[in-house]
């Protein structure tokens, strides 16, 4: 029966594994009863494989029960007969990633260093799964670098394990997932040309599994597909993101179709996007629409199990925000999309302060807009201190946010009549806009040309104001007209950074 289950499982038959599942489990126990040590082992296996039916049929709430009930099994086994150290670790690593989906991932990266700690020298098949949730759960935790190294690491180790393994070979699946893995890694370091490279072979890899007509081979391609178009963006490939988002949402509806409850997440995730995507091309009508679906989606998602999927709907709710024309709307939807990431925060602080940190930008430029400068400005700042906080830990991811951030704060502060400040941080918002450019030219030329713009206009208002002093001849050039240089070479960097900009642009599509 337990063999059974894995094959239904397989085949995506997810609701039938389940049920044949518990009946293997229940009969298992009673085996254990009469013989503990004989019944033990293979219950923990049908507990662990249980665990993963109920999550790939969207029950995570009993999923993560049964992987805790595995962990417990498993425990009592490793302490009856070391040599099962192995399966402990599978139901640790089972564990980890329920955890993961259950949104807490202090306990998951516990489980993870548990279960390697377990296995110094196990096979390389078991070390590249244990690895997964391991590198997840760093990321998910605030440590990038180090999850980089391992998700790296897991890659390495699948591309010599999937060697010559067939299409749709569960090796071949893990493959495909590391390579997605890793893509998420390489754009939260910031090597945002590196993740498109590796999220392009991710796209191809599952392409490779869409045919045949189970849907559980699309779930894949649906999320390389999705994280793809994030990573296009990244670098201005605005067409190529745009139908890379699209073709996302389309395989997910496909998947709800066959399977409503399990995939709702996948389709509100890619309809996000999608949203995000439809926003940059300036369809803000459509942009709202399909994240208005998202959000609702979310919504509901969220009464069931919150923890799971408030991440989710934080971020939904602020892209709704942004793309919401009616400005009390946007408003209303950014204040609550900092609430929510401020509630993120309390529980796991390294893994949302990032997010949070830019859902306070997206309220101090609302609030600026609405005329509310004093609040804009006290978002800003606090905005800031968070880029600062972030950086300290991963600048790359960062840089360009924080460049933006300063440069609108300058923006403020000199609307406000607070030029000294405001010129001081326009001088900052160029330093950090030229190391974002030195990092990634497309994708902050504008940023870097903006700041440069903005700081000439300023000087050039001050030098217009001590030009009316008259100057001997003979005197040495007076602080305005240097000033009023200045602002005409930065100026001028400004229309050439434009320029490049556009041309960019035009090329991108």
């Amino acid at each position: 029966m337990v063999d059974e289950a894995v094959q239904l499982s397989r085949a995506g038959r997810f609701d039938d594994a389940v049920k044949t599942g518990r009946r293997a489990v229940e009969m298992l126990y009673g085996v254990t009863a009469r013989d503990r040590g004989a019944g033990l082992p293979t219950l923990v296996l049908a507990c662990t494989n249980l665990s993963y039916y109920l999550s790939d049929a969207g029950r995570l709430v009993e999923a993560l029960e049964r992987a805790e009930e595995a962990v417990r099994l498993a425990r009592e086994l490793y302490t009856i007969d070391r040599r099962h150290e192995e399966q402990f670790a599978e139901a640790l690593d089972a564990l980890a990633r329920r955890l993961m989906s259950c949104g807490r991932a202090s306990e998951a990266l516990a489980a993870c260093r548990e279960a390697l700690a377990l296995v110094d020298a196990c096979p390389d098949v078991l070390l590249s799964r244990l690895l997964e949730p391991y590198a997840m759960a760093l990321a998910a935790t605030g440590q990038h670098a180090e999850a980089l190294q391992v998700s790296d690491r897991a890659l390495q180790l699948l591309r010599g394990l999937a060697v010559d393994q067939p299409v749709g070979s569960q090796m071949h699946d893990a493959l495909g997932r590391v390579l997605s893995l890793h893509a998420n890694r390489l754009f939260e370091a910031g090597r945002w040309e590196e993740a498109v490279d590796v999220g392009a072979e991710t796209v191809t890899h599952f392409r490779e599994s869409m045919t045949g007509s189970q849907p559980r081979r699309l779930v894949y391609p649906a999320i390389a597909l999705k994280n793809q178009a994030v990573y296009l963006a990244g670098v201005r490939r605005s067409g190529e993101a745009l139908a890379a988002a699209a073709e996302a949402v389309e395989v997910s509806r496909e998947l709800v179709a066959a399977q409503p409850e399990t995939h709702q997440p996948l389709l509100a995730s890619c309809l996000d996007t999608y949203g995000g995507r439809l926003g940059e091309m300036g369809r803000r009508a459509e942009a709202a629409a399909t994240t208005g679906e998202a959000v609702e989606l979310y919504r509901a998602l969220a009464v069931v199990d919150r923890e799971a999927y408030l991440s989710g709907l934080a971020e939904a709710v602020g892209n709704l925000g942004a793309a919401t024309e009616d400005r009390q709307a946007s408003l209303a939807f950014t204040t609550e999309a900092v609430q929510l990431r401020r509630e993120l925060v309390a529980d796991n602080r390294a893994g949302h302060v990032g997010n949070l940190a830019l859902s306070l930008s997206n309220l101090a430029n609302g609030l600026a807009k609405s005329g509310r400068l004093d609040e804009a400005l006290a978002v800003g700042e606090e905005t800031l201190e968070l880029h600062r906080e972030v950086a300290a830990v991963n600048r790359p991811a960062m840089v360009s946010r924080h460049a933006e951030m300063l440069r609108r704060q300058a923006v403020w502060l000199n609307d406000a009549g607070r030029t000294v400040e405001a010129l001081a941080m326009g001088e900052e918002a160029i330093a950090v806009a030229r190391e974002a450019v030195a990092g990634n030219r497309a994708a902050n030329l504008k940023i870097l040309s903006y700041a440069l713009e903005d700081q000439a206009a300023r000087l050039g208002k001050l030098s217009g104001r001590g030009s009316r002093q008259t100057r001997r001849p003979g005197d040495t050039p007076s602080f305005s007209k240097k000033k009023a240089r200045r602002a005409q070479a930065m100026a001028r960097e400004a229309q050439e950074l434009w320029a490049e900009y556009q041309q960019g642009a035009s090329a991108s599509g």
